[in-house]
Parts: structure tokens; sequence; C-alpha cells
């Protein structure tokens, strides 16, 4: 009896421990909504007992169909797989973006503002975008992932298009130089970037990451590379630029509010110290870079000096206040052919002026890049100048699209006119500089049937890089005087007796001169120096690239002529 009594106890006991024991539960995990939710009551029905927030912690104890059962604030209820992520990821969106239904781009449900806030569900990452929510809003799809990245600050140191693509030639705008860009990433030579509200793709080459507003204070040639052997235009003094990069004392620069970009002198940004008594005095300028000119005190008496044979130089200044024209009434120089230079300068103090003598001749050589009309070279006449030299071709197909208008213009005015070819390969190959003179004498022979006039002057090779020439040191040092012979002797055979070469100072002094032997016993001699003498012997002597002339926009290159047929 006291047997089945304790066992009737135990029993008791055991029901009455397990009656309170905590029932056993499947194994949980902690997710989170990434997009608002509804708790569901059940695993199938519509029926819901309220929303769960984005971004909200919940617990998950089973999967039941497409709903997982979860606890969350105290209720137990279940919401669909698809709105949950196993990670609570929250990113800005800095660009601004377009919410994708898929993965694909294609449509879209909405386009949100730069910096707004989204939740990301990172397992369902896909073609380079999130699957996003965006927070305190019922928009979720797809997002461009560089969208989350913080943007890189850029400038546009030019005008730029704002391209729709990154590969298209269809634009929206044009930003303006000097404006600041987001930029998020690059593709096929372009940005992703928003400027201001706008967004599209931008060249990489037209931003930069520090921007440099520097005003040029000399006359500067726009040269297309940094080498400085080809220019486009010339600026004005006192311009403002952008400045991108600077290397080898030349800086990348852009005039601001507009498109004209190029390369220019590092040292043209310094400002000139003024000279004691108001007088500014000229610089030697050496060979490549630009020189300023001068104005003297009014009232200087002009001077006649007698130089040594070869070596004559007059230094008197003009008192007769032609502008640009730097003609200096009663200087006299004398000297030998290509030495004998007047160094006077008008008192109006125009860039580049220099005084031709009794013996030599002023000229200017010019091409398409300066805008003349029949007024300009009318203008030239009476201020003294009386022979040009025009650009007439480059390579075996280029022809200088003003020359002939210039040509007509300038015989019109009664100046003597010059032509000159820019060399266009540096290969060693005779054929290629024979092809080179047929194509300048067929342009040349034309001359009378396109304006007029026959062509009655000198043609000469103008022999320098240009930075598609390919032309080096080597070239100069093995090869210039012969390829040079090419041409100037196959322009003789096809009936151009009047020939000549152009050449840099340098060049000339360290490759050419002596070594000209294979050409015509009569060529001509054109050099460049920019400097207050050649000192050398030469038969037309450009002295600057940044000359003046009074009535005429813009800078020109200045020449004196030692020989009579100039």
């Amino acid at each position: 009896m006291r047997r089945l009594i304790f066992f009737g106890g135990a029993g008791f006991l055991l029901l009455f421990v397990l009656s309170f024991a905590k029932p056993a539960s499947a194994a949980s995990s902690t997710m989170y909504t990434w997009t608002p939710s509804k708790l569901y009551k059940t695993a199938s029905g519509a029926a819901y007992s309220g929303n769960v927030n984005s971004g909200t912690a919940v617990t998950v104890y089973s999967k039941s169909g497409k709903r997982y059962k979860v606890k969350t604030g105290g209720k137990t209820g279940y919401i669909y797989a698809y709105n949950l992520t196993s990670s609570k990821v929250k990113k800005e969106d800095y660009f601004g973006s377009k919410i994708y239904k898929q993965a694909a781009g294609g449509p879209y449900v909405a386009s949100v503002p730069a910096g707004k806030m989204m939740y990301i569900k990172m397992e369902a990452t896909k073609n380079g975008m999130y699957l996003a929510h965006v927070i305190g809003t019922g928009y979720s799809g797809y997002v461009y992932k560089t969208h989350f990245i913080k943007p890189v600050v850029k400038y546009t140191w030019m005008p730029s298009k704002l391209y729709t693509s990154a590969t298209g030639n269809s634009y929206k705008k044009t930003i303006k130089d000097g404006q600041k860009v987001s930029v998020f990433n690059g593709s096929h030579g372009r940005y992703q970037v928003k400027a201001g509200s706008s967004s599209g793709y931008i060249y990489a080459n037209n931003l930069t990451g520090t921007l440099a507003k520097k005003t040029v204070y000399v006359s500067s040639k726009l040269y297309t590379t940094s080498s400085h052997t080809k220019y486009t235009a010339v600026i004005r003094p006192n311009k403002q630029v952008y400045v991108k990069e600077s290397t080898q004392n030349m800086s990348h620069v852009c005039v601001v509010g507009t498109a004209q970009s190029g390369w220019i002198y590092t040292s043209h940004f310094t400002k000139p110290a003024p000279a004691a008594g108001g007088t500014t005095s000229t610089p030697k300028a050496t060979a490549g870079t630009s020189q300023t000119g001068s104005s003297t005190a009014g009232g200087t008496t002009a001077t006649t000096t007698t130089g040594n044979t070869g070596s004559g130089s007059a230094s008197g200044t003009t008192t007769t206040g032609n502008t640009g024209s730097g003609s200096a009434s009663g200087t006299t120089a004398t000297g030998n052919t290509g030495s004998g230079s007047a160094s006077g300068t008008a008192a109006t103090g125009s860039t580049g002026a220099a005084a031709a003598s009794a013996t030599t001749a002023k000229g200017l050589d010019v091409s398409h890049y300066q805008t003349l009309t029949q007024s300009s070279f009318n203008l030239m006449k009476r201020q003294g100048y009386s022979f040009v030299i025009l650009k007439a071709t480059e390579g075996t197909g280029y022809t200088d699209s003003k020359f002939y208008t210039y040509y007509k213009y300038a015989r019109n005015a009664g100046l003597s006119v010059h032509a000159y070819h820019m060399i266009g390969n540096s290969t060693t190959a005779p054929a290629q500089h024979i092809a080179e003179a047929k194509h300048f004498y067929q342009v040349l022979a034309q001359t009378k049937a396109s304006t007029g006039y026959a062509f009655t002057g000198y043609a000469f090779e103008d022999i320098e890089p240009t930075g598609t020439n390919s032309i080096t040191t080597t070239w100069w040092a093995n090869a210039a005087p012969a390829c040079a012979g090419y041409f100037l002797n196959e322009m003789q055979a096809l009936g151009q007796a009047k020939v000549g070469i152009y050449a840099g100072y340098f060049n000339w002094k360290s490759y050419l001169e002596g070594h000209t032997d294979t050409w015509p016993g009569n060529t001509k001699i054109w050099l460049a120096r920019y400097n207050t003498t050649l000192g050398t012997n030469a038969d037309v002597w450009q002295y600057t690239e940044t000359g003046t002339i009074d009535g005429i926009t813009g800078h020109f290159d200045l020449d004196i002529s030692y020989d009579p047929d100039f």
C-alpha cells in the first residue's frame, strides 16, 4: 500500500513539473526587414496583424511556403521571405538614382534625389546593382552600386559637354569652365558626373582635381603639346586662364570663358617688374620663348649707327608714334646678309617691334590661324610692311584654307608674296619628301587660276617639329640636310626656281649650317630667333612670334629681310 502511494506521489510530482516546463521550439535566427512588411496571421492567408518597418530585427523560427514564421515586438506572425535579409545594411545614395524593376535596367518605378538613405538586400546583388529600399518611402528596386560610392570632387578646367551616355554623341548641355562636379566612376574615357542638378558623362581629360586661375602677363602662343612646336592661337596679356597641369616649364591652360586651350610657358604667369623712370626695357628672349616688346620714353632722338661688317645694329627709338610698325625714322643699320639688325622699338610699346633699316625690308608670315581681310593687308602696306610669307601646304595632301584668299589680298595691296610648306614626315625615304614637294608645287601652280595672280615669290620648306611629323634629335643629326635636299631639288626640277629653307636658329647652327652641299646653290635661308639680334648670316630673320600691327587684331610672326628680292 505504501509503495503505491509513493509511486503515485512521484508520478504526481513529475506531472506537476512537466506542466510548467517551456515547450521545445525549432532553432531560431535573426534577420532584418529591408523593406516595410506585413505581419500575416497565417503562412498563407491575407489577414495580417500589423506592419513592420524597414530595418527591423526579427526572430525567425521556420519557413512555410514563401513566408517565414517570425517574432518581432512581442508579436508572432509570418513575413514574406523576399522582404527579409540576413544582414542589416544601410547606405547613402550619393548620386540620385532611378529605381529599376529589374537588375538589367529598363523600366523604373521612381527617381530619387541624391542623399537618400536605403536598406540594401546584399544577397540579391546582380549585374552591378543592389536590390534596395528607399527608407521612408514605398520605393524598392534595383540601383547601381556605383551610386553608393562617395564621389570625388573635380572641376571643369574647360567648357565640357555633358553626354547622356558613356559612349554616345548626344549630350544634354555644355558645362562652363571652372565648375565643380561630383565624379562617380569612369568608362570609355568619360566620367559619370553630377553637375548641379544635372547628371551625365564628361570626358576625363576635361576634368582636373585642382583648379588654379591665373593671369597671363605676356602674349603667349597656345601650343598643342608641352613640346611647344605647333600652336593654334595667341593669348593676349592680362587674360585669365584655368591651369590644369604643369610640366617641363609649360602649363596646360584654357582661357577663361572660351574653348581656347593649349600649353603656354609657365614663366608667362610672372608679373614683370616695372622699370625705373617708367621705361620698360626689352628683355632678350631665348629661342622658343615669346619676347615682350618695349616702350621707350618719348623724346628720344633716333640714332644712326654704322656697324662693323656683318654685325651692325641700330638701337635708336622712333619718335614718330607709328603704333606697332616699329619703323625708326633716321635709323640705319649696315651689315652683311642676315647680321645687320635694327632693335629700335615704337614709342607705343608694341610687342615684338623692330626697326627696318634702309638696307632691310619688313614683313610677316601668316596662315589660316590669323583672321584677316583685304583691309588688313592694306594696313600692313601703309605701315611699311613690304612682304608676306603665307602658309600654303603641309605633308602630301593638306592645303591651308586661306592660302589663295590671302595671296589675292596681299597682291591686291601691293605686297611681295612668298609661300612656305610645313614638312609632314620625318622619314629618310626620298620618295616622301619628293611627294611633298610635288604637292607644294601643284598648289603654287594653281595660284593664277585661283587668284588671278601667278606665283612669283620664294617657296620655303619649313623644317620644324609639329607633334605629328615625328621629327627627333636623331633625325636632325642624321637625316635633316639630305631630306631638305630631296625636297628643294625636286621643287627646282618641277620648275620652281626660287626656293628656301625655314628653321630655328639652334637647329640651323647645330645640324644644317655647313651641310648644304646637296641643296640648290641659290637656296634662301629664313631663320627664327626671338632675340635682340640674329647673330648669324641669313636672308630673312623671324624675330618675334607675338608682334602686333596697329589696327589689326591678333599677334603675328614678324620678319626682317636682308635680300633685295623681298
